[in-house]
């Protein structure tokens, strides 16, 4: 269709206010589209909406999970589980777990699959993940093994789960980051992304933490981020088509393209068609019509019976071209290919110029009344022909086409033995081999852990690595206990770099001697009163209340709560002898005391006087049982400020107080099994500590080993029938070489290719042996020859020349 422009008929100003009215028919067009998409999409704003949502945290520890897989990548793989669980029963768990995923992955394979991280927690609004990224799921057919491969860009959800939300402001460059790849996958950069979007899109602060383990609170009032992997089946929406309209809407001030400006436009050409009512051959006449002026169209049918009776009535020619679903577009497209260069133009030319002379010469014959053509017999032998053997009855065309036939040639002259016993090997794909990337992986997994465990090797790390792994495992448990305690407290290190004068550090040495127990747990029981104490301050609600400086807190005490229930019994304060009991003991008080400058001579003021001196009182006797642990605290500062101390301290004592049980369980572990060692200092536990670390990174080395191990099973037993290059991927998995595995990757693809060619031109020549079996002999002895590049230009002519000659 010619473009139009300003002519006779139309000026200038019409065309542009044509194009305005295109344009905002399009935008009005497309934002009806986007809005409609939006409207049916379903929002999802908790976890429990999900058809699906599987942990990572949960995953065995047999998996190894590829935390800096990009995309196409694997991120983590199960190989097939044997059915029979494994005789020894310490390994039954870990079987059970290996089967149970096993399953949900392969059930998960036809899903549409995200990896979301980011976990946020701020009920009752929200509970689900801020960043999601594609995966796919691929079983392997021959190993049966099941990978997870990250298959797409990673997407930030906050505006879809906190649109409205008033302490949610929108942060566009956190965005822009992840669109430009920060936050993929388990990458290290998701971290950062979480973090930079915590302290910029929310407006009040945020808890965030980098575990695996997802947050179970029902309510938590602040939000809460957790790293929190998983595997998430969501609901089907319609996003992706949302967001088309929207970047086609975004597009339009770059002008209308011609497609949607045909179909907003009436006075354009329309491009699309209804037939409603028609004959049986309407449609497919109306069809080849338009591929054959060479258009490029699209039908719309009811559904695959009816797009399938369409193709097979389409003549053979066109319905080769046309493609009714994914698997026939494949077939298509493979067809197409297989057809080879495009046509050689110089050959057709030279075909349109014979055809003329010899049409030009039939037409001079009939004219002058010669016979048509002379008798076959005397013809005289052309010989960009006659190089075609004859031989009767040959069909009116030749079994493969010139460019079938020129890619034979090319295929004969590039045989070689070692190509030609390609056929007899095994077809093997690189592709359903693990990666060289995700096996160097490995390697280095492996390689890293031995040089961390041999170079903080010990005597004791020795004997604990010697022991039973149920031991270890248990071992490692208690101390992670204590470790997570010392971590929190800021005790992280070697003890010689710790504060002596640390209430901490203090209690923990004291605790591991088991030095004062009578003084620390009185300690430990003053728990409750400055808890109380601080929960009292705010009742006091930021009123100014003096004492006297030699005050007897206690009498004071005493005689605020008695002349506070006088009065509220509904006595009175009276002058002289009139006075009561009660108000003649607290006559100190009265004088002596005042709140916010004025005397306590309410049941209410009485009250805010009665819980402050209380609170002193508990603070006085705080300081007494710190002081007897050796623990001195300032006694000039006001009550909120020493309330506050004590409430610090306390629950820094708390945290070593509940480490400790772990520390007695280890005690009685190692004595059990004859690895008795004495752990009645800092320095010791942390000796063990790091003997302990060094002997599960030995099993952490055995781990990796067994994961290489499982991969290479995982390809199978090399057979006789499989190339070498299969072999020498598994002899460098063997050494441990990942850059001799990638290249036997390389040159396993290579083979393939030559297996493919080998077999496409065995094919070729089978085809020509079955017509014309002289023709394949000729190709075969005089393979490599260059003339066979010029007599492939006339392959047809020369098949018709030797059909007429065998006659």
């Amino acid at each position: 269709m010619p473009e139009e422009a300003p002519g006779p008929g139309r000026t200038g100003r019409a065309a542009d206010e044509a194009a305005a009215r295109e344009a905002d028919h399009a935008a009005r067009l497309l934002g009806y589209l986007r809005d409609l998409a939006r409207a049916r999409r379903r929002p999802s704003r908790d976890l429990a909406d999900h058809d699906q949502v599987h942990w990572l945290a949960e995953l065995p520890g047999d998996v190894y999970v590829e935390a800096d897989a990009g995309p196409g990548e694997v991120l983590f793989s199960v190989p097939v589980i044997p059915l029979t669980p494994p005789v020894v029963l310490d390994e039954f768990d870990g079987w059970l777990a290996l089967r149970n995923w096993y399953r949900v992955l392969r059930d998960l394979s036809g899903e549409e699959v995200v990896l979301a991280t980011g976990l946020l927690s701020w009920r009752p609004a929200v509970h689900d993940h801020l960043l999601n990224t594609p995966v796919r799921i691929v079983l392997d057919e021959r190993t049966e093994r099941i990978d997870v491969v990250l298959a797409g860009h990673t997407t930030l959800r906050d505006r879809e789960l906190l649109s409205g939300h008033p302490g949610f402001r929108p942060a566009g460059w956190v965005s822009d980051a992840v669109q430009a790849g920060q936050g993929f996958g388990l990458n290290a950069s998701a971290g950062d992304v979480l973090r930079k979007w915590c302290q910029v899109a929310l407006t009040g602060p945020a808890d965030y933490r980098e575990d695996w383990t997802p947050d179970t609170d029902a309510v938590s009032p602040v939000p809460r981020i957790r790293l929190a992997p998983a595997l998430v089946v969501r609901p089907p929406g319609r996003e992706a088509v949302a967001d088309h309209h929207a970047r086609l809407l975004s597009l339009l001030p770059r002008g209308v393209p011609q497609g949607l400006a045909r179909l907003v436009a009436p006075s354009r050409k329309p491009q699309v068609m209804h037939v409603p009512e028609r004959a049986a051959e309407t449609v497919p006449d109306l069809l080849a019509e338009l591929l054959g002026r060479g258009h490029r169209v699209l039908v719309a049918t009811s559904g695959p019976a009816a797009s399938a009776a369409l193709r097979a009535a389409l003549p053979r020619g066109l319905a080769a071209l046309t493609a009714t679903d994914p698997a026939t577009a494949s077939r298509t497209v493979e067809a197409i290919r297989a057809q080879g260069a495009s046509p050689d133009l110089d050959a057709l030319a030279e075909r349109e110029e014979t055809a003329a002379r010899r049409v030009a010469d039939l037409t001079e014959r009939l004219r002058t009344g010669d016979p048509e053509e002379p008798p076959p017999g005397h013809r005289e032998a052309d010989p960009e022909l006659s190089w075609m053997p004859v031989r009767p009855d040959l069909p009116p065309g030749p079994p493969i086409s010139r460019s079938e036939a020129a890619e034979l040639v090319v295929l004969l002259a590039e045989e070689t033995a070692e190509r030609k016993a390609r056929t007899a090997q095994r077809d093997v794909d690189p592709g359903a081999l693990p990666s060289a990337a995700y096996v160097r992986t490995l390697i280095e997994a492996e390689q890293a852990a031995a040089e961390r465990a041999e170079r903080s090797k010990t005597d004791l790390s020795q004997r604990l690595r010697d022991s039973d792994r149920t031991l270890l495992a248990r071992l490692d448990g208690d101390a992670s206990v204590v470790g997570a305690a010392l971590r929190d407290l800021g005790l992280d290190g070697h003890p010689g770099g710790w504060n002596p004068a640390d209430l901490a550090v203090r209690a923990f040495g004291d605790a591991l001697a088991d030095r004062r127990p009578l003084i620390w747990a009185r300690v430990s029981e003053m728990t409750s009163r400055a808890q109380w104490a601080e929960g009292a301050l705010s009742e006091l609600g930021g009123h100014r209340i003096e004492l006297p400086a030699d005050a007897d807190l206690r009498a004071l005490a005493a005689s605020a709560q008695e002349l506070r229930t006088h009065l509220a019994g509904g006595g009175a304060l009276k002058r002289g002898p009139l006075r009561s009991a009660a108000q003649r003991q607290a006559e100190p008080l009265l004088t002596t005391v005042t709140v916010d400058g004025a005397a306590p001579a309410t049941p209410e003021l009485l009250d805010l006087v009665h819980t402050d001196l209380i609170i002193r009182i508990t603070c006085r006797e705080l300081q007494y049982v710190w002081e007897a642990a050796g623990i001195s605290f300032p006694a000039d500062l006001p009550p909120g400020e020493r309330v506050s101390r004590f409430v610090r301290a306390h629950g820094r004592l708390a945290r070593i107080r509940d480490a400790m049980p772990a520390v007695e369980s280890t005690r009685r572990l190692l004595d059990r099994s004859g690895l008795g060692m004495p752990l009645v200092h800092p320095i010791q536990w942390h000796d063990y500590a790091a003997a302990l670390h060094n002997a599960l990174e030995s099993l952490g080395v055995s781990r990796a080993s067994a994961d290489l191990d499982a991969l290479r099973d995982s390809i199978g037993r090399p057979g006789a029938d499989d190339p070498p290059e299969l072999r020498a991927a598994l002899s460098a998995i063997d050494a441990r070489d990942a850059a001799a595995y990638g290249r036997a990757l390389g040159a396993l693809a290579e083979a393939r290719h030559e297996r493919s060619r080998q077999i496409r031109g065995t094919d070729l020549l089978a085809r020509v042996r079955a017509v014309h079996p002289d023709l394949a002999n000729l190709m075969i002895a005089t393979d490599g020859d260059e003339v066979w590049h010029t007599r492939t230009r006339h392959w047809d002519d020369a098949w018709t020349w030797a059909r007429r000659h065998a006659t």
